[in-house]
């Protein structure tokens, strides 16, 4: 309210009678500011692309380009097919996904999955 009232003093063309409307108008806008400095201030601080990165385990880093290296080692015997399932499948899409794209129902990507694993073998 102190920032309306500082603004409202400082206009110099402002009539008594216009007081009231121009300081209720002031205050809804400058709350409506501050909500809005508040709502970007909080989407910034948790946006996961504006954090810091997680520091990262020397021994967890090995292991996934171990197992990288081995992968794409067993993936070179896999047919074309496959290896665009395997894709899909690191890339972190949806089973509903992968089915639309790769024109087939949601089971059927299942199914193809679990031979898949079942061609690959187990990592341990």
């Amino acid at each position: 309210m102190q920032e309306a009232f500082v603004r409202g003093a400082e206009s110099r063309h402002l009539e008594l009678r216009w007081l009231r409307p121009f300081l209720v108008t002031v205050i809804c806008r400058l709350c409506v500011d501050e909500a809005r400095r508040r709502a970007v201030a909080g989407r910034l601080g948790s946006h996961p692309r504006l954090l810091p990165p997680p520091a990262e385990d020397p021994a967890e880093l090995a292991c996934d380009r171990a197992e990288a290296r081995w992968l794409a080692m067993k993936s070179r015997d896999l047919s074309p097919s496959d290896r665009r399932l395997l894709s899909l499948l690191t890339a972190r899409r949806g089973r509903k996904e992968i089915a639309d794209e790769l024109g087939t129902t949601p089971q059927g990507t299942y199914s193809a999955v679990h031979r898949l694993r079942r061609r690959i073998g187990p990592t341990c």
